[in-house]
């Protein structure tokens, strides 16, 4: 049983639950034109998946164009596009040809699936489905989990794969010569690199399409997958470890690694707390499933929403710590639950999960998206009277201050703003940020409004420049009642947060907060409405000074 009990009420936690669907299809059209996963477009990336979709619809493509629109999404002037140009990019184009929200999703699914179709003629290197079916091969190779294959691993796959592959493919694919072959270092073992080399030259020599191919890799995958799982119903126990402190403070990514230790974070016992051992099913499909049985562990509420991460495999090459991977995926056969089981049956496997993050799930509150090009004049136009702002710097950092008096009563025409953070670091780790809220007939929908925040007197010239900060505006719109909240999150750069400075385990911080829930009493407009004021919140009353009360003042 658990040694660990539910907390206290946790609504000034936050989640950022699921993307905007623009986020989510950006991103997709994103991976689609990175080739070879690197989390970067090339140039020539760029200009190769360009050109071919511009033969396939039949228009003339000019190079001098497309490495124009590479030259103006290169914001740093690097070669290469990260995924901020790439987006930043994208949605001004969009914005500049007046496309409707609707249209821009469709365009960019449609783009996607383009995108996807011309990798798979370009051969099985670039093949999307190819590369995640050798990615799930490679993971049930490696038996023993240390992210290597060793020579037994490999010898004792053969059997499975000679008797799916018959006249497929190459039997010689993964024979002792192709080990050797596929060996460029000489270390003795295969990285996923090499393996992925050796399979793409194979592949490259056989007179098979690629969708025949997939089917082939597939099989391969489920034979493995069945052979490993037999006999096998559970984990071995896993540890549990919860945040010890009741409410764990909120941090921007620069600050929240500063104190972690770098080599083993189950020591820094004032962190996290021990909490219990669960053998884990083998039949759990997605990220809720294993969240419910660590809810029923931990006897939390059901309706707590929670964020897992485990440690994976050595990074590639063996150098640092175990990577820290955050748990995903809603419906079966997304994110990496599975491969998450696989891992920890592993006999190498680190058998920890950590949990954090803790926050009541919305029962009557549904995420609204944000209003989009045709809705944004149209509500802009209807602010008539003064804002009143809430801002992310005194509502989270630390122990965070008082919300305003509930119900916080606004007239028609007035606005809240809720301004929180787009990025970190000079833009090296993004926030996400959604609203939660019903009667958006009383109060609209976010508008959201980009804020280029001016460097301080006391930054030094030549520094970098401070990130920008996003403001969501609500506006009232007739009489009557809304319940709000926005939820700020950093969850899912946390990996990347963890890899870059060594650390062995998640951040002890909360990498997710909420500003909320607030009351809103929308009243009828009295007299001359003050169109144009801002008032800020500071935790005690109004002022039209942003930030928190001064401390020892009243």
């Amino acid at each position: 049983r658990s040694s660990c009990s539910s907390r206290g009420d946790p609504w000034s936690m936050a989640v950022d639950e699921g993307e905007d669907e623009i986020e989510s299809a950006l991103t997709q059209l994103f991976k689609a034109y990175d080739l070879d996963e690197s989390g970067f477009l090339s140039r020539e990336k760029f200009l190769a998946v360009e050109m071919r979709l511009h033969y396939e619809d039949g228009q003339v493509y000019r190079g001098e164009s497309g490495c124009a629109k590479m030259t103006l999404a290169d914001l740093d002037s690097s070669g290469f596009l990260d995924f901020q140009e790439f987006r930043v990019r994208t949605l001004t184009s969009y914005q500049e040809m007046g496309m409707s929200r609707q249209e821009v999703l469709d365009h960019m699914t449609e783009q996607t699936q383009k995108a996807l179709l011309e990798r798979a003629k370009m051969g099985p290197r670039y093949h999307a489905g190819i590369r995640q079916a050798l990615r799930n091969i490679f993971a049930l190779f490696d038996v023993s989990g240390d992210g290597f294959l060793s020579p037994e691993e490999w010898i004792s796959a053969q059997k499975a794969v000679a008797t799916e592959v018959s006249d497929d493919l190459d039997e010689g694919w993964i024979d002792e010569a192709a080990f050797q072959a596929a060996d460029t270092n000489g270390d003795g073992v295969l990285d996923i690199n090499e393996f992925l080399e050796a399979s793409f030259a194979m592949f490259e020599g056989v007179k098979k399409r690629t969708d025949a191919i997939v089917q082939t890799l597939q099989r391969i995958e489920k034979v493995l997958h069945q052979q490993r799982m037999a006999g096998r119903k559970e984990t071995a126990p896993v540890t549990i470890y919860v945040q010890a402190p009741e409410r764990p403070p909120f941090h921007a990514p620069s600050l929240a690694w500063q104190d972690e230790p770098a080599e083993d974070a189950c020591q820094n016992t004032d962190a996290w707390k021990e909490c219990g051992e669960v053998a884990l099913p083998l039949n759990l499909a997605t990220a809720e499933d294993v969240m419910a049985l660590l809810r029923l562990h931990l006897r939390l509420p059901f309706d707590t929403w929670i964020s897992v991460f485990y440690i994976g495999p050595p990074r590639e090459g063996g150098a640092g710590p175990r990577s820290v991977t955050l748990l995903r995926g809603e419906r079966p056969g997304e994110g990496n639950t599975t491969a998450m089981l696989s891992y920890l049956s592993k006999p190498n496997a680190e058998l920890k999960l950590f949990v954090k993050n803790l926050r009541k799930r919305p029962s009557k509150l549904v995420r609204q998206p944000r209003a989009f090009l045709e809705e944004r004049e149209g509500l802009f136009a209807q602010r008539t009277g003064a804002s009143f702002g809430l801002d992310w710097e005194t509502q989270l950092v630390g122990e965070g201050e008082k919300l305003p008096p509930r119900p916080m009563a606004m007239q028609v025409g007035e606005t809240l703003i809720i301004e929180v953070p787009q990025t970190d670091e000079n833009g090296e780790y993004r926030y996400a940020a959604n609203a939660f809220m019903d009667k958006t007939d009383v109060l609209s929908k976010p508008v959201n409004e980009i804020i280029e925040v001016k460097k301080g007197k006391s930054k030094k010239k030549g520094g970098p420049e401070p990130d920008p900060l996003l403001q969501l505006t609500f506006v009232a719109l007739k009489e009557g009642k809304c319940v709000l909240f926005v939820d700020v999150s950093w969850e899912d750069q946390e990996e990347k947060l963890c890899m870059t400075h060594r650390l062995a385990a998640p951040v002890a911080k909360n990498t997710i907060a909420r500003i909320g829930p607030v009351e809103i009493d929308v009243q009828k407009s009295a007299g001359k409405p003050e169109k144009g004021t801002l008032q800020w919140w500071n935790g005690e009353k109004w002022s039209a000074k942003k930030g928190p009360k001064k401390k020892g003042k009243k």
